[in-house]
């Protein structure tokens, strides 16, 4: 290490580690979205295609390879224009308090699983939408902006019969309701059961899209159901509901360690067998 600080010289390390920071911090915004799938698409072609070029006389490969190099900048600033804009809309409004967002997390769970309660034992219908991973700003824009602490109140009243914007999806992020009267994409899938209306579809669809949980209520016959990865989980209460919740969230995962000693199957499972048809 002496050697090599001697050879480079202070100035050099600084730089090194100024792009790797630089570096670093674009992989953690970009972390779970589709333009990180992207980027690993594209770094293992262009690695590919180097490799080939290298050892292989291709000329005209090489020719490509060495005009993709001099335009990267250009061609992923076209690429990723829109993950761009979201990414740098966002960077501002990362906490520096971990914990605070925590507890914050567990008492906007527990609003949410109170609001769906309350919806289903009214038998108004609802969309909820919570983000994780993927940003989910191509929804929120198209829908009314909010930006409130969640509550149960606030998501009643969103969701009553009489509000103009009650028959979209709520989204939430980072622990706050961002926007009302989202539109989310419908699932394509054809096995999906033909009860479903068009709630539950979006519901199953923005799950499959991205890996945000998607809680419908349905105004038919007050049941509530949980969509995660396309996997659907019906005939829920409140309490299943927050138990699912902060189990998918990692939000209190001491209060959910449950033993299997006893032959009976984890709290997921028998989540999952409660099924009946039924729910639009």
């Amino acid at each position: 290490m002496p050697e090599l600080y001697q050879k480079l010289g202070h100035w050099a390390l600084v730089d090194i580690a100024i792009i790797a920071m630089i570096i670093y911090r674009l992989l953690l915004l970009i972390r779970g979205t589709r333009a990180m799938q992207m980027v690993l698409g594209i770094l293992m072609t262009v690695g590919f295609a180097f490799f080939i070029s290298q050892f292989y006389p291709l000329t005209t490969l090489k020719w490509l390879m060495d005009k993709f190099y001099s335009s990267i900048i250009i061609i992923i600033v076209i690429l990723f224009q829109e993950d761009i804009r979201r990414v740098l809309s966002r960077m501002g409004k990362k906490t520096v308090f971990p914990a605070q967002e925590q507890v914050s997390s567990r008492q906007m769970l527990d609003e949410i699983s109170r609001a769906a309660g309350g919806l289903a034992a009214r038998k108004i219908g609802a969309l909820i939408v919570i983000e994780r991973n993927i940003i989910l700003s191509r929804y929120v824009d198209i829908g009314i902006l909010i930006d409130a602490k969640i509550s149960k109140e606030l998501l009643l009243s969103i969701f009553h019969p009489t509000a103009p914007i009650h028959d979209g999806a709520v989204i939430i992020q980072q622990g706050r309701l961002a926007a009302a009267g989202c539109f989310l994409p419908l699932t394509r899938d054809e096995d999906v059961d033909s009860n479903f209306g068009t709630r539950h579809r979006a519901a199953i669809g923005i799950s499959q899209e991205t890996d945000a949980l998607a809680i419908a209520v349905s105004e038919e016959n007050s049941s509530i159901s949980l969509m995660v990865d396309g996997s659907i989980m019906r005939n829920l209460d409140s309490k299943d509901l927050r138990q699912a919740l902060r189990k998918l969230l990692a939000t209190e995962a001491d209060d959910l360690a449950e033993s299997t000693s006893n032959g009976k199957g984890g709290w997921m499972d028998r989540l999952r067998s409660r099924r009946s048809k039924g729910g639009t």
